[in-house]
């Protein structure tokens, strides 16, 4: 992989012989996954067999949000977020809204936002469907983790529901680890374990 020298954008090509998973990453409050999908699923991690091609993780603008807003409808249908969130995420945490793009086409985004004054939660990671399998979700994951580390923020949370091993030991991975369990976090019955890590 090679890597652009700014802070922000970040140039990577995608290897074609990565080994294949297909595990898919998202953590989206309140969202309603197609059945078989874990609330955190979206991003595939990685597929073999694919042309290598640039890939630049950089900060969201405007003109991002109608193809993000295309990605959420695609795969959440009447629980996706709108233009009109994004717009807002865009002006209330620029810092910690990231959009990665393949071939200078638009890819999928992550949302880090603020809990306080030293800890944020990874609020959002996903993929639109047609860049899926192509091991952007781990490159997008390390970005925006690498992104809150350059902030004034000392620890990144997110949630994940208790059965989702894959998303559990992909996020410890990336140095998470749970910290608690919050019954009924997203409603009745959608109970989540919170996990933490140090920036």
């Amino acid at each position: 992989m090679s890597s652009d020298t700014s802070s922000r954008d970040r140039v990577y090509q995608v290897s074609s012989n990565r080994e294949s998973a297909s595990h898919k990453l998202r953590y989206v409050e309140g969202s309603a996954p197609a059945s078989g999908e874990c609330r955190l699923c979206v991003g595939s991690l990685a597929q073999a067999g694919k042309n290598d091609v640039p890939v630049t993780v950089q900060s969201a603008a405007s003109d991002d949000i109608a193809r993000l807003a295309f990605f959420e409808k695609q795969l959440y249908d009447n629980d996706a977020y709108s233009s009109l969130f994004f717009y807002q995420a865009l002006r209330q945490w620029p810092r910690g809204f990231l959009t990665i793009k393949s071939d200078e086409k638009v890819a999928g985004y992550s949302l880090i936002v603020p809990l306080d004054g030293s800890r944020a939660t990874l609020m959002s990671l996903l993929i639109g469907k047609s860049f899926q399998g192509q091991g952007l979700g781990r490159i997008l994951l390390e970005q925006a983790i690498k992104s809150a580390a350059e902030s004034s923020w000392k620890t990144l949370e997110l949630s994940v529901a208790p059965d989702n091993a894959a998303a559990i030991k992909l996020y410890k991975q990336a140095g998470f680890s749970v910290i608690e369990t919050i019954q009924d976090y997203l409603g009745p019955g959608e109970d989540r374990l919170i996990m933490s890590r140090a920036l």
